[in-house]
C-alpha cells in the first residue's frame, strides 16, 4: 500500500515536482533509521581453510590497556559440519600464544549457522561468564550448562540502536543454607555502522553490542538486581567476520546482595595483527615429522576433531575402534602429501563410551584415547 501510494503521487505532478519529492523521500529514508535485510553469511569467509590471527591485550580494572601482557589467537575455519541439529560453520582457535607463528594445537572450537539476515552462535556459558568466586556450586553449574544451545546472536536486519532479547531464564539454586533466586539474561543490540582501522586496511563494519547479565532476585516480590554485567563489543566486517572485540573490565561487588566478595573480571581488545590474514589450508602446513595429536574437544558429543601432521608423503591409515577393540569408523585410507590435516569424527549413530584412535603412516603408529558422553 505504501509504494503504491508513492506511485499515485508521483503519476499527478510534473516532473520538478516529483524530483522534489523523491529527494525528500530518499533523505527521509536516510534519516528514519530503517534497516534493510542484509545476508548475515556473506559477512562469513567463503571457503574452508580462512585464517584469522588476532593480538588480544589485556585490560586492567580501570580498562587500560597493558601491551606488556598481549598474548596472540589464531582461528581456522576449518569445516562446515552437522552440529547439534543445524549446519555449523566451525573455527578452530588456538589462543595464549607468544607470537601468530608459535608451533602449537588448536585447544577450542566456536560454531555459527547463519539464516538468511541473522547468525546464530552455539553458546557455552560458562566460558563466557568463566567461575563466580562464592558461588560456584553443582546446582549452579548444571544451571549454567541448560544454556548450551544455538542462539540468534548477530541480527544483521535488526534497527539501529534497538535492543533484542537472545535469551533469559529465571532459576533458584541453594548454596549451604541460602536459596538464590537467580536470572541470566543476554541481550543484542545494533549500533550504526562503523570504519575501523585494522593492520589489513579500513573496514566499514557492522557493529554489535552482546551484553551477558547475572542478576539476584529479592524476595518479596521477586525485583533482579544485576550482579554481574558483561558486555562484548563486536565489530564485524564483510567477508571477514569479527575484526575487532572489546569487552571491558567488570568490577563485581556482592556485598548488596549479602555476599562479602567483591573482585574483577579482567577485560581485553582483540584486534586483527599480522598482515596473512587469509586463505590458508591446513593441509598446506608443512610437517617436520610424524605427529597425532589429541582430539578436541574430548569428551565430545557427537562431533570431534582429530589433527595429525605427515612427515613424508605417502599412505595414510586413520582408524577409531571402541573399547574391545572392534573396528567401528575408517576415516582416511590413501595416499596424502607431507603436511598436517584435521578430519571430523562424527558420533551421532555411536553409543557413548570409550573410543580410541589409531594412526598409521610409514613406519609411524601412534594410539590415543577418547571419550564419547551423550
Amino acid at each position: 500500500m505504501f509504494f503504491q501510494y508513492v506511485f499515485i503521487i508521483f503519476t499527478n505532478t510534473n516532473l520538478n515536482k516529483m524530483k522534489k519529492i523523491f529527494s525528500v523521500f530518499l533523505l527521509l529514508i536516510a534519516f528514519s533509521g530503517i534497516s534493510y535485510s542484509q545476508n548475515a553469511s556473506s559477512y562469513f569467509p567463503s571457503g574452508t581453510g580462512y585464517k584469522w590471527f588476532y593480538k588480544n591485550t589485556p585490560l586492567d580494572s580501570l580498562n587500560n590497556p597493558q601491551p606488556g601482557l598481549s598474548t596472540f589467537q589464531v582461528d581456522s575455519f576449518y569445516a562446515v559440519v552437522n552440529y547439534h541439529g543445524l549446519s555449523s560453520s566451525a573455527v578452530l582457535s588456538k589462543s595464549g600464544l607468544t607470537s601468530v607463528n608459535q608451533n602449537s594445537p588448536y585447544t577450542d572450537t566456536s560454531h555459527y549457522n547463519f539464516q538468511s539476515t541473522n547468525a546464530f552462535y552455539y553458546l557455552n556459558v560458562l566460558n563466557v561468564l568463566g567461575s563466580l568466586p562464592g558461588i560456584d556450586s553443582v546446582a549452579f553449574i548444571a544451571f549454567l550448562r541448560s544454556f548450551e544451545t544455538w542462539y540468534n546472536t548477530y541480527r544483521f536486519s535488526q534497527n539501529v540502536n534497538t535492543n533484542y532479547t537472545i535469551f533469559t531464564k529465571d532459576t533458584t539454586i541453594s548454596v549451604d543454607t541460602l536459596t538464590l533466586p537467580l536470572r541470566f539474561s543476554a541481550t543484542g543490540r545494533r549500533y550504526n555502522d562503523q570504519s575501523v582501522s585494522t593492520v589489513n586496511g579500513t573496514y566499514l563494519a557492522k557493529k554489535f553490542l552482546i551484553t551477558f547479565t547475572l542478576s539476584y532476585g529479592l524476595l518479596p516480590p521477586i525485583i533482579y538486581i544485576p550482579i554481574v554485567t558483561r558486555p562484548d563489543t563486536v565489530y564485524i566486517a564483510q567477508d571477514v567476520w569479527v575484526i575487532k572485540d572489546v569487552v571491558p573490565s567488570v568490577n563485581v561487588d556482592l556485598t548488596s546482595v549479602g555476599f562479602p566478595i567483591s573482585f574483577s573480571i579482567p577485560g581485553s581488545v582483540k584486534e586483527l595483527t599480522s598482515g596473512t590474514i587469509g586463505i590458508n589450508s591446513i593441509s598446506n602446513l608443512i610437517s617436520e615429522g610424524y605427529h597425532l595429536n589429541q582430539n578436541f574437544p574430548n569428551p565430545f558429543n557427537p562431533n570431534t576433531l582429530i589433527n595429525y601432521d605427515i612427515g613424508k608423503p605417502g599412505f595414510v591409515k586413520l582408524t577409531v575402534y571402541n573399547s574391545i577393540g572392534k573396528e567401528v569408523a575408517l576415516l582416511v585410507n590413501g595416499k596424502q602429501e607431507k603436511g598436517s590435516y584435521t578430519v571430523n569424527f562424527a558420533a551421532d549413530n555411536y553409543p557413548a563410551g570409550l573410543y580410541f584412535y589409531k594412526l598409521e603412516a610409514d613406519e609411524f603408529t601412534e594410539t590415543k584415547k577418547m571419550l564419547l558422553v551423550k
